[in-house]
């Protein structure tokens, strides 16, 4: 007589691989949504509202947590002068980072904004066919990402989101 195993409950949670496929799907948003006017690429913040100093202070610490991302976004992106000068480009944004930056105790006017050396004036990417995998990857569902005004990810990325926060909070986990 061969052993059966105990049907699973209903409210059983599924296996962690397929949490853990579900998120990596979620993750990535399709690539038709995107409007192709290279705001992303002519003003972008990491990680929301670090400043110039800090992305640098992560990337030459191998030892910290986003050392790669930082190492790899501050070999692709240039810091703008000054926050007046990227209010001229995208005051909008500029306002939805400084409210994010006020709202996680930082000070708006430490933020840094930056600029890629390689997006066109017509807002294409001059190394599309090779651009880093940060750039593959953006823009990235998360609680702290602030689209551009008008994003076709906006809406995919925040529902992402929620679906990605319902599985962390299922397993006992947030970010």
């Amino acid at each position: 007589m061969s052993e059966q195993s105990p049907p699973q409950p209903s409210s059983a949670l599924p296996s962690p691989l397929g949490l853990a496929h579900q998120v990596e799907q979620l993750m990535k948003l399709p690539q038709h949504l995107c409007k192709q006017r290279g705001q992303c690429c002519r003003v972008a913040t990491f990680k929301g509202s670090l400043s110039y100093e800090e992305i640098l202070a992560l990337a030459a610490n191998p030892e910290a947590e986003g050392h790669e991302s930082a190492r790899d976004f501050a070999s692709v992106f240039l810091p703008y002068e000054s926050q007046t000068q990227v209010r001229e480009i995208a005051s909008e944004f500029v306002d939805k980072v400084r409210t994010a930056a006020r709202s996680k105790g930082q000070d708006p006017d430490q933020v840094s904004f930056f600029k890629c050396k390689y997006v066109l004036a017509d807002g294409r990417c001059g190394v599309h066919e090779d651009r880093p995998v940060g750039c593959r990857m953006y823009p990235f569902p998360h609680k702290n990402t602030i689209y551009h005004p008008g994003c076709g990810f906006e809406q995919q990325g925040q529902e992402n989101w929620a679906k990605i926060d319902a599985i962390l909070k299922q397993l006992g986990l947030s970010l």
